[in-house]
């Protein structure tokens, strides 16, 4: 469920990275920039009278270019578009990770963890 809508909101128009959104591995070939982001765990609510029908989970966000500067920019689009207030989730969080130079794909990658609550599907 948080998968789809952190694909949703990193897609809406203006979309980020013109739509190169993808949950988990990115296709091979895939055209620069993009994102990727992967559902890390989380747990669903409960009270002591059971489930409160909220669902918490955390998603790593990561963010490639070719250029570092363009990694960095399109990983504070990502960052600005997360903590908007939306009806879909609220983010409890967002921590940057370490920023990197991926040798094997001769990209550099900026990342976000992001602790988001939404509520579980009826």
């Amino acid at each position: 469920m948080i998968e789809r809508l952190i694909q949703a909101r990193l897609k809406q128009e203006p979309a980020i990275a013109a739509g190169r959104v993808f949950d988990g591995v990115a296709p091979d070939p895939v055209q620069r920039p993009y994102v990727r982001h992967f559902h890390m765990g989380g747990e669903l609510g409960q009270t002591f009278c059971g489930p409160d029908g909220s669902d918490e989970g955390s998603v790593q966000i990561d963010c490639f270019s070719e250029f570092r500067a363009g990694a960095t920019d399109l990983g504070w689009d990502v960052f600005r578009r997360l903590k908007e207030a939306g009806p879909d989730f609220a983010v409890d969080s967002i921590r940057r990770l370490p920023s990197a130079y991926e040798p094997d794909t001769k990209l550099y990658r900026v990342s976000w963890e992001v602790a988001i609550t939404t509520t579980t599907p009826d």
